[in-house]
C-alpha cells in the first residue's frame, strides 16, 4: 500500500473555496487581497501537489468543479 503525504496549506483551501463560491479567480483575489494571478497559482499547486484537476475553466460557462 502507498502511502502520500499531502503538504497543502490553509491558504491554499481556503483559495479554493473562495475561488468557488465566488465562481472567479478574480473576484476570489480581491476578497483575499491577493493577485487573480495568485489565485490561479495557489489552485494550480493544490492540483499538482494532488495529482488531480479540480476545476474545469470554461469562458462560457465560468468555473465548474470536477468530478473529483
Amino acid at each position: 500500500m502507498a502511502h502520500y503525504i499531502f503538504i497543502m496549506t490553509l491558504t491554499q483551501l481556503q483559495v479554493f473555496v473562495k475561488t468557488i463560491d465566488l465562481n472567479s479567480f478574480t473576484l476570489a483575489g480581491q476578497a483575499l487581497n491577493m493577485t487573480q494571478s495568485a489565485v490561479s497559482q495557489a489552485i494550480g499547486a493544490l492540483e499538482t501537489e494532488l495529482g488531480v484537476k479540480l476545476l474545469i475553466r470554461d469562458r462560457r460557462r465560468g468555473l465548474m468543479l470536477t468530478d473529483i
